[in-house]
């Protein structure tokens, strides 16, 4: 492509513009040159001619001059009366788009960083909302979910040792019902597969008290707490049945291993999965030590 700024500086140089202004009017004069020039060779011109036609247009009785004189530093353009529809919108929209374009083209590595840049920020705004709206937008699907209260300790990992739960659970007055709950990742070994899954250690009132139903079987209760470790039993989140289990419609009564235990899933939950047996064999090693 010719370099058209041999011939544009000279014809603005009337002008008195600043270097940085002029740079910017000789880029965008360039880019039209470009247009016309590639039109012309489209036509059948030849290289030298198309380039003599298009300069040859900016030289016919100063036309260039004429056009620019509306840009001199001194000029005010005239206000926009609002509401009024500007007939060239599009044209102008299109023609900032290809000065853009070719902005970035002639600076790749800028037009790298800007694209990273903004490509960074569009996917920390999208993490961000979707935690969000996971923890505060959405709403649990529990009963009375306005009545609920999350109690914890402060200090370092603001847990209840279970003594100290019963307690609270036991002693009470202000609270209609406690339940408690811990994360766990735990080994699951099912159908001859092995895998490591993200669980809950929860207390057998655990779903009594935030009124969950079932999706499928039973759910825990409170007389699965009675004897500690007595029973070994699980309930699984419906999603986790769906894709680790294929929804298999004889889920109930099904025995899985988990950290080398055997458990008995007894039911679906359309929430979390929680994995009582593990708290009971925790809580029947402490109770032996104290006794």
């Amino acid at each position: 492509m010719p370099d058209w700024r041999e011939h544009l500086r000279p014809r603005l140089a009337r002008l008195n513009l600043s270097p940085t202004r002029e740079a910017e009017i000789v880029d965008e004069l360039s880019q039209h040159l470009d247009d016309r020039y590639e039109e012309l060779r489209a036509d059948g011109a030849g290289e030298a001619e198309a380039r003599r036609l298009a300069i040859g247009e900016l030289c016919e009785t100063d036309t260039l001059a004429h056009q620019m004189r509306s840009l001199r530093q001194a000029h005010v353009p005239p206000p926009i009366t609002p509401g009024t529809p500007n007939r060239f919108f599009f044209g102008a929209v299109l023609q900032d788009l290809r000065y853009g374009a070719r902005m970035l083209w002639k600076q790749p590595g800028f037009a790298a960083a800007a694209i990273l840049t903004l490509a960074l920020g569009i996917g920390a705004n999208t993490a961000i909302f979707s935690l969000v709206n996971a923890t505060l937008l959405q709403r649990l699907p529990v009963e009375h979910r306005d009545r609920l209260v999350y109690v914890y300790r402060g200090g370092i990992g603001g847990v209840f040792a279970y003594p100290m739960y019963a307690t609270l659970r036991d002693d009470s007055r202000v609270f209609d019902g406690f339940a408690a709950w811990g994360g766990i990742v735990a080994s699951l070994n099912a159908d001859g597969a092995a895998e490591l899954v993200n669980g809950y250690i929860v207390t057998g009132n655990f779903f009594d008290v935030l009124g969950i139903h079932p999706a499928r079987g039973r759910l825990l209760s409170v007389s699965d707490d009675v004897t500690p470790g007595g029973h070994p039993v699980a309930v699984i989140g419906h999603d986790f049945w769906q894709g680790r289990f294929g929804g298999r419609p004889d889920i109930v009564g099904h025995e899985v291993r988990l950290n080398g235990h055997v458990f008995t899933i007894v039911g679906v939950s359309f929430m979390w999965l929680g994995f009582k047996a593990l708290r009971d064999h925790t809580r029947a090693k402490r109770e032996g030590k104290r006794s």
